[in-house]
């Protein structure tokens, strides 16, 4: 953020909100982790000490064999395999739980899987062992939080077994192939219903990778992707479904697998319509989840710009399909279709009713559609920074910038015609109400920051509207009750820096000031207040937000953002209500008090951080610019400020020698003082509020801003600091971590330690066990 004042110091610049004052205790807040969201359903009630009894389904179960094979084929002895192993097995121990008492898997699934993950090396064209894993029975799809945690639990062992056991047999490595021959037939087929070897292939890719990303470095998992397997030539021109063969496509294929899984996926995104059937839509659902999945190693690394061998793939050799991929991950999360019919896919639904256990239950409510995570997705594509080869302290967002190139469809086509850029058209009115009606949902309202830094088109339609209570009405609420710990403060950050970018606009600005709203029922601060306009009530919630953060959080980014705002509309404001007028001065009153309590104690040789004396003289100087701005630009409009002031004109006293102040002070007080001897000379006795009023406004009539010093313009721009993705990326991260379509585990989620100590929730970690035990004996 940036002032065109000058004469002052400057306030500390708005960045990404982890800066506090100086204390020897970190502020604490209310725990946000609600009490009735689940993270998995426990029916234990043992405490998290408890050494917890094995069960068939996270006891690490020696592989099964097919005849005549046996462990001796391929021993696995090496140091490597054995570090993997103990590595996943210890990491996954301490939050293993009682899975549901339904069995996850057939036992002809089961079988296969063993297989897969034991010490046998299979052979890529198997025409038995393949088929039987991939082609039987479909994989159930997770619909609910006991599904994830149960595939979680049914997973673990057979993980632990593959990861170490891939080191010599490949046999992760030959499912990638089958998987990527998959894509490969679906991408020139269009099949009408996607097979169910495809799915399986892919469920299971993205299964084991999972645990993968969690347990393995950037070279093991490297290493678990890229070993080469020898695939014989065969005269095949064509994917023979029945003995799953590999195509020639991807025999031919000399990139790395890695390379080509990113490459095959990313197409499939693309090219893919999820509401063609059921079956598609569940294929393109496993798809998102594939891609977090793969580049969910950032979110067990312990700074975000660790190496993160997909993500690197992706910004090193896909970013020419950043406009694509943006396009239609907003495509998708704007058209906001529920899902097709099972109906819709006769293959699918007789396999739902027949063989899944779960996937056809009525009482299954899919905890993250497909659109939502589309969402998620865009938003982590959009933190990350691809590093220029040419100069390495130059970095880019080419899944951000794209952002930039959306116009509205209904733009007249003359607009967008004979410019160099390509530019794809969306809904800014269906995108705008999703905003208003569901501000509350992080993920939307991070989108919509993004989309008023990063699209100029966007943001001039949002202050265009003539309706802007839509949008300010929902964050206001939102803000409000973060006060009372009902909100996530980092929610409440990108709130407030929404609305300063909002406020660094003149028209919007005078447009809230005539917009009038009442029956707030959730503005309990003052219930008598019936009516007040929009700008009035952005003021009220400004202040008591400041307020509420002086006493607790104590965070500068709350304080200067707050205060930015509030002097950008300063020059705009009109009738402004009593009680506002009241707050501003009890505002005042309240930093003063502050900040001389602290000058007291200094100079009684008391320690005391120069800081906290620094960041409020910095307050008052803006609260003082405030007041001195709307006296100099609307004074006849604002006559309950210049009534609150006569009531209250000894507060400005303490501060009258303040060498930064006082020029500030003496303004103001020229004004009081020329307001008060008009009341004087009135000579009431015992006059009334309305009385005061009505000479007030006579003498407004008259008063001229002359005898003031001009000031600059109070003007505050939101600039976005280089190191804002420290805080973006594990933000997106905690948003991905929240949600139930993927079991995370706190323990492993490492990006997040410094985001859950900055916004408060580090301590709730330490609750997280008991919270889930309490949540299993509610399930």
């Amino acid at each position: 953020m940036s002032s065109s004042q000058s004469n002052n110091p400057p306030l500390p610049t708005l960045s990404a909100p982890n800066r506090t004052f100086v204390s020897k205790q970190p502020p604490r807040r209310t725990s946000t982790f609600s009490t009735t969201s689940p993270v998995s359903p426990i029916a234990s009630t043992l405490s998290p000490t408890t050494p917890l009894a094995r069960t068939p389904s996270n006891e690490v179960i020696e592989p099964f064999y097919p005849p005549g094979a046996s462990s001796q084929q391929v021993p696995i002895t090496t140091a490597a395999a054995n570090t993997i192993k103990q590595t996943i097995a210890s990491t996954t121990s301490s939050f293993l739980r009682k899975p549901s008492e339904s069995h996850l898997f057939s036992a002809a699934q089961s079988s296969a899987l063993k297989t897969l993950s034991s010490a046998v090396s299979l052979s890529i064209n198997d025409s038995s062992f393949w088929p039987a894993l991939l082609q039987t029975t479909k994989f159930p799809s997770s619909h609910s939080l006991q599904d994830t945690y149960d595939l979680e639990m049914a997973t673990v062992s057979l993980s632990i077994d593959l990861a170490a056991n891939n080191v010599r047999t490949r046999n992760f490595n030959k499912l990638v192939l089958h998987l990527l021959s998959q894509l490969d037939h679906i991408q020139s087929t269009k099949p009408e219903t996607i097979p169910t070897e495809a799915y399986n292939a892919l469920f299971l890719t993205r299964v084991f990778t999972k645990h993968f990303a969690g347990n393995l470095t950037n070279e093991e998992i490297k290493k678990q992707f890229e070993d080469n397997v020898d695939v014989p030539q065969e005269n095949t021109f064509q994917l023979d479904l029945k003995k799953l063969t590999i195509s020639d496509q991807v025999k031919s294929d000399h990139r790395p697998r890695g390379e080509q899984l990113l490459d095959a996926l990313t197409s499939a995104l693309i090219n893919t319509d999820p509401y063609e059937n059921y079956s598609t839509y569940e294929f393109y659902t496993e798809i998102l989840n594939t891609l977090i999945v793969l580049f969910s190693t950032q979110l067990h690394r312990s700074h975000v710009n660790e190496e993160n061998y997909f993500l690197d793939l992706l910004l090193d050799k896909f970013g020419d399909r950043a406009d694509a991929v943006v396009a239609k991950l907003l495509e998708n999360f704007i058209t906001q279709k529920p899902p097709p019919a099972l109906s819709s896919s006769v293959v699918y639904n007789a396999y739902s009713y027949l063989f899944s256990s779960r996937s056809a239950s009525a009482s299954d409510v899919d905890p993250m559609p497909m659109n939502e995570r589309s969402l998620l997705l865009l938003l982590l594509l959009t933190t990350q920074l691809k590093t220029s080869q040419d100069d390495t302290s130059s970095s880019t967002s080419p899944y951000r910038t794209v952002f930039a190139n959306l116009r509205d469809h209904n733009v007249l086509a003359t607009d967008i015609e004979g410019q160099d850029k390509k530019f794809h058209l969306i809904s800014f009115k269906d995108l705008f109400s999703l905003f208003c009606n569901s501000l509350g949902v992080e993920e939307r309202m991070l989108l919509l920051y993004v989309m008023l830094v990063e699209n100029d088109s966007f943001r001039v339609y949002v202050l265009s509207r003539t309706d802007p209570e839509t949008m300010y009405i929902p964050m206001l609420k939102i803000i409000y009750e973060s006060v009372e710990g009902k909100t996530n403060y980092s929610q409440v950050y990108i709130l407030l820096t929404i609305m300063l970018i909002l406020s660094q606009d003149d028209v919007n600005n005078e447009t809230i000031q005539k917009i009038n709203v009442g029956n707030l029922t959730w503005f309990t601060e003052r219930p008598l207040l019936k009516s007040i306009s929009l700008g009035g009530l952005v003021m009220l919630v400004l202040i008591r937000t400041l307020q509420f953060n002086l006493s607790h959080q104590k965070d500068i980014y709350f304080h200067t953002n707050c205060l930015a705002i509030l002097a950008n509309m300063s020059s705009t404001v009109l009738d402004m209500h009593a009680y506002v007028a009241q707050r501003i001065i009890s505002m005042f009153e309240l930093i003063s008090r502050r900040q001389q309590k602290l000058t007291t104690k200094l100079a009684h040789q008391e320690a005391v951080s120069m800081q906290d004396i620094t960041v409020y003289e910095d307050m008052l100087s803006l609260v003082l610019e405030i007041i001195n701005s709307i006296l100099t630009h609307r004074l006849k409009n604002n006559t309950q400020l210049v009534y609150a002031l006569l009531l209250k004109r000894d507060i400005f006293a303490p501060l009258r020698n303040h060498a930064r102040l006082s020029e500030l002070i003496r303004q103001i007080e020229n004004t009081v003082n020329h307001f008060h001897a008009r009341v004087s000379e009135a000579n009431l006795k015992a006059p009334s509020t309305n009385e005061i009023l009505d000479l007030i406004d006579q003498a407004a009539r008259t008063w001229t801003s002359k005898s003031l010093d001009t000031m600059p313009d109070l003007k505050f721009q939101y600039e976005e600091e280089q190191d804002s993705r420290e805080f973006f990326v594990p933000y997106v991260w905690a948003l991905i971590h929240r949600r139930a379509f993927i079991y995370w585990t706190e323990e492993k989620a490492h990006i997040l330690q410094e985001y859950w100590q900055m916004s408060g929730e580090l301590e709730d970690i330490e609750m997280i066990s008991e919270r889930k035990e309490h949540l299993g004996r509610n399930t």
